[in-house]
């Protein structure tokens, strides 16, 4: 399936008493759609998978799980950065906002999360297993969702190419119940961009064609 992207447009999700904000781009026709939650250096790996995921039928939507004030905040404190718990709850909240978006409505739904993110996301899918249907770790930071780990039932897929985290990836690998693979990469700068995006994209389309073919 190939289609054109239509234009990406802001929208604003609640949680609590704070309002994220988020860019949202899709194609004509979904059938999935994946939440990349922001994280550092990932703007340009992220616009790719946001091309390639589109053109395939896949819905994306960018945000990340901070308000600005919060982002300055933790700059100066590093409050949140590590708080993987707070930030799966904001992405439960991202989740459930879903349905209230008429072309997203009913939608299997993946994660694609980026060091702290990939935390967040799988804690996120330990938590409420309903919501989502698969989740792409980028050289995650599993250490911070440790003790969630053996609930994730959700399939995962772990893809580094940071040496340091591959011991607490392969870690993570072992604990989970459900489905589940890792990729590593030896590559770095453009030719890890390719790879990054190429097997991310693979695995949620897998994974959201085949909830989307069930239904």
């Amino acid at each position: 399936m190939n289609q054109e992207r239509g234009e990406p447009r802001p929208v604003a999700i609640w949680t609590g008493n704070v309002v994220l904000e988020g860019i949202l781009s899709s194609p004509g026709e979904c059938a999935g759609v994946a939440v990349l939650v922001a994280g550092r250096g990932s703007q340009t790996r992220d616009e790719r998978l946001v091309e390639d995921l589109n053109r395939i039928g896949i819905a994306t939507l960018q945000v990340s799980l901070l308000t600005d004030d919060e982002q300055q905040f933790d700059t100066r404190t590093g409050h949140y950065r590590y708080d993987a718990d707070f930030l799966a709850h904001r992405l439960i909240d991202v989740a459930q906002w879903m349905p209230k978006e008429p072309q997203l409505r009913g939608l299997p739904i993946a994660y694609i999360g980026t060091t702290i993110g990939a935390a967040s996301a799988l804690v996120a899918a330990a938590l409420r297993p309903d919501l989502v249907n698969a989740v792409v770790a980028i050289n995650g930071r599993t250490d911070l969702a440790a003790d969630y780990l053996r609930t994730v039932k959700t399939p995962t897929l772990f893809v580094l190419n940071d040496m340091p985290v591959l011991r607490m990836n392969r870690d993570a690998l072992s604990q989970i119940k459900g489905e589940k693979r890792i990729e590593v990469i030896h590559a770095e700068n453009g030719q890890a961009l390719e790879l990054f995006v190429q097997k991310a994209v693979r695995w949620i389309a897998d994974k959201l064609a085949l909830i989307a073919e069930a239904v």
